[in-house]
């Protein structure tokens, strides 16, 4: 029966003997092995002449390796640290209970609306606090992915969501609108909701003003209650939100309005055109046309061609007419217009119709001092001057022609470019009296017969 090995004593004595012969064969060998800091043989063929053995500062692979995974493990613990503070910075966030904030539509319920608020936890708007108005539904006006503002009610309920306001947020946002409004003047709806004692009162977003009933578009006899339920464009006149006094003013809306319109209206007209109007006013010096909430003004000397002794003998008040838009000064707001551009220029033809030395039949039209005009056809208008209407003296135009007489005239000038016939009635008697004397010379005398 074989004895067993004792504690600390081998069973095989050979194979003790074998492994430490072995062992000492491996020490004895000339790869021996590379101690703590120091480069393998392998390693040196790898690094050749460059190997940092031979560099004038020696570094280890080993220091190398632990060195840049020190800095790596740094940068990254680094990089964490940044991104954890940012994400910690983007989810606690300060609101305070009464704050404004925005927040983005999640889900429209039956009683209420979910916000996004960017916090612990969602927001959440009942009905009741939706809005100001209680015929607006929610699911009328807003959809998930909506930007909206909200007024914070609670920052915690019981159920653990922030509860919020619109109308409230709105209502705060409407006075610091109403505030600029009161500077600017520029125009707002609101919406009329009672007749007081001398006027109206109107909403708008939840702040009640009072529109005078001399600020109301409307006769002095109307009943202010047909404004009731009406939306009216508004101007603010006052605010007060210490007072909580507004007032409003939809007269001075309209007028706002119409000046905008009027504003437009003028941009829009350009030399050339032709446009369709009516005869507001006739002056002595010229005719109003409204082109459609912009008037213009055509000079008594642009109604016609032919000479105009008053505007009302070629329109009447009232009267529909078009009209050619001559020139248009935005920054003054004149508008200047011609009527008579819009029918042939007869001077155009009038040397070819007319010759100097012609003898034409016309009606003295109206006199002057120092002369008698005289119409030679629909629209031409010649002078007759005083020293041409008679070979004799002449202390008066009258004592020798009238208005509405008929005559016969000679042209001795004609200057179309400058829309100038220049006429003579002496030239007439002139070449009467020369005509009578030939007669007299060619007659045969009685001697002679």
């Amino acid at each position: 029966m074989s004895e067993g090995t004792k504690l600390g004593e081998f069973k095989d004595h050979q194979a003790f003997n074998t492994a430490v012969a072995r062992e000492e064969d491996f020490q004895n060998q000339d790869s021996s092995a590379t101690k703590m800091g120091e480069l393998s043989e392998f390693e040196k063929s790898l690094y050749g002449d460059d190997s940092p053995a031979k560099s004038s500062k020696s570094v280890t692979p080993s220091s190398t390796t632990e060195s840049s995974a020190a800095a790596a493990e740094a940068a990254f613990a680094s990089e964490q640290s940044d991104y954890f503070e940012n994400e910690l910075d983007r989810l606690i966030v300060d609101y305070q209970e009464g704050d404004i904030i925005k927040g983005i539509v999640r889900r429209v319920e039956k009683s209420g609306v979910m916000v996004d608020i960017s916090f612990k936890s969602d927001g959440f708007i009942v009905n009741a606090e939706f809005s100001n108005d209680p015929d607006e539904v929610p699911s009328d006006f807003l959809k998930p992915g909506d930007e909206i503002s909200v007024f914070i009610v609670n920052l915690e309920s019981k159920e653990g969501y922030t509860v919020l306001s619109k109308k409230r947020a709105d209502y705060e946002l409407a006075w610091g609108k109403v505030n600029h409004l009161a500077k600017t003047r520029d125009t707002i709806q609101v919406k009329v909701n009672s007749k007081v004692q001398g006027g109206v009162v109107a909403d708008y977003f939840g702040i009640k003003g009072f529109i005078p009933a001399s600020q109301l578009l409307t006769d002095s006899e109307s009943d202010l209650q047909i404004f009731v339920n009406q939306t009216l464009e508004v101007c603010v006149l006052q605010a007060d939100r210490r007072r909580r006094k507004v007032i409003f003013s939809h007269k001075q809306a309209q007028s706002k309005s119409q000046r905008n319109d009027y504003e437009q209206l003028i941009n829009d007209l350009e030399v050339g055109e032709v446009r369709p109007g009516k005869v507001t006013s006739i002056k002595d010096f010229g005719v109003f046309v409204d082109l459609g909430g912009v008037e213009g003004l055509v000079h008594i000397s642009e109604l016609s061609w032919s000479r105009v002794n008053h505007p009302s003998e070629i329109v009447k008040l009232g009267q529909a007419v078009n009209v050619f838009i001559l020139g248009v000064d935005r920054e003054s707001r004149k508008v200047s217009l011609g009527m008579k551009q819009l029918e042939p220029d007869p001077w155009v033809a009038v040397a070819e119709k007319y010759k100097v030395g012609q003898v034409i039949e016309g009606t003295i039209t109206r006199l002057a001092a120092f002369g008698a005009f005289i119409r030679i056809d629909d629209h031409l208008e010649g002078l007759i001057h005083i020293s041409e209407l008679s070979m004799e003296h002449v202390n008066a135009v009258s004592d020798v022609v009238s208005p509405g007489q008929k005559v016969n005239a000679k042209i001795i000038k004609l200057i179309p470019s400058e829309q100038k016939i220049g006429l003579s009635l002496k030239a007439i008697q002139r070449d009467a009296a020369a005509a009578a004397v030939a007669s007299a010379l060619e007659a045969p005398s009685s001697e002679d017969a």
